[in-house]
């Protein structure tokens, strides 16, 4: 699945989707996505307090990237926890996986096990108990 493609089936095909399974690249493009949305805006804000020749202009427009990144975040919240589950559901884990995250915040070694699970591990080939493979 090439980056476009993924980006549309998570937020077009597949927005509140927890069925079925998510490839891989799927998967792994989503979170590349995400990242490149965040660095661009960290960039932006950047490059406005940089060049900022009045205080007052340049504190309003990055309160404006700011609503703007919120909003998104709040947008791309449940693409982003069904992208995960359906990721799990590809490699034969129930949806309950995904709280594995949660102590792993805390506890790196169930941190490191979910993320090798979801970015790295190879999918199921055949059909499982989530459906058929994704192609």
């Amino acid at each position: 699945m090439s980056f476009t493609d993924a980006i549309k089936s998570v937020l077009v095909d597949n927005y509140f989707e927890f069925e079925g399974r998510a490839s891989r690249s799927e998967f792994n493009y989503w979170w590349l996505f995400e990242c490149l949305i965040g660095i661009s805006f960290g960039i932006i804000t950047t490059l406005l307090a940089i060049n900022a020749n009045n205080l007052i202009i340049e504190l309003n427009l990055v309160s404006w990237l700011q609503r703007i990144q919120i909003l998104l975040i709040v947008l791309f919240f449940v693409p982003r926890i069904a992208v995960t589950i359906r990721r799990l559901h590809d490699i034969n884990k129930s949806f309950w996986w995904i709280f594995m995250v949660f102590p792993g915040c805390y506890l790196f070694i169930p941190l490191f096990i979910f993320i090798y699970w979801v970015m790295f591990k190879e999918s199921d080939y055949g059909p499982n108990n989530y459906g058929h493979p994704v192609k």
